[in-house]
């Protein structure tokens, strides 16, 4: 039987300490998937950061690979991969490259994903409004609780600020690079080519559509 090349992708939210085994967990998973399937794996791409970002660095990278070399990526189950609605814009193009260890040896049907990002998404609110509510409810019963290290801004903030600032500058780059595209294609104006961004399931950073306005500020920048 011929072997499939694969890539494959592990994500985890927080951070190695709270999360030590479940980069692990995910690889044995996807390991005994490929050994059952007959994939062969040619590189890993790994991560700790929120399925809520469509601008991973590993997330876009791996995409990047399989398109670049025609090869599968396994990932571990889809919320893995992403949990946002926009995220589709990005892997809608190699749906038929993706296969989910949790899914099966098959290709992932579009209503298929379409769904199972809603949920992901809609998890993903549910959970932020938990946390929100657990927060106002201790801090009704003790105004003057506090969480974690006061001081963490201070010593690592410098850091939070360098990564979006890097994903700000790969996100303007990447549609900098389709307007580009679409100039070519006939699409003159910043109007034409909202309009078409738009048609096309492109969102800004914040999921937003586009508009003048948002779309001139990114080409001004890159």
């Amino acid at each position: 039987m011929e072997h499939k090349r694969a890539i494959i992708y592990l994500r985890a939210s927080t951070n190695e300490d709270k999360q030590a085994n479940s980069l692990n967990i995910q690889r044995e998973v996807i390991k005994a998937f490929c050994e059952r399937h007959n994939y062969v794996i040619e590189a890993e791409f790994s991560e700790y950061q929120s399925g809520t970002d469509d601008y991973r660095p590993e997330f876009q990278s791996a995409l990047s690979y399989a398109r670049d070399n025609n090869c599968y990526v396994i990932i571990y189950r889809l919320d893995r991969l992403c949990r946002t609605l926009t995220a589709f814009s990005h892997i809608n193009d190699i749906l038929h490259m993706l296969r989910f260890a949790d899914m099966g040896d098959i290709q992932p049907s579009l209503m298929l994903i379409g769904t199972m990002l809603s949920v992901a998404a809609q998890e993903s609110i549910n959970t932020s409004v938990r946390i929100k509510a657990t927060i106002a409810h201790l801090l009704k019963m003790d105004p003057d609780r506090t969480w974690g290290n006061q001081n963490l801004y201070e010593e690592h903030g410098h850091k939070g600020l360098k990564v979006r600032q890097d994903n700000a500058s790969k996100y303007n780059s990447h549609i900098k690079s389709i307007v580009d595209d679409l100039y070519k294609a006939g699409y003159a104006s910043i109007d034409q080519q909202v309009a078409r961004l738009n048609e096309m399931g492109f969102t800004t950073r914040r999921g937003q559509q586009f508009n003048y306005q948002n779309l001139y500020r990114i080409l001004r920048r890159t």
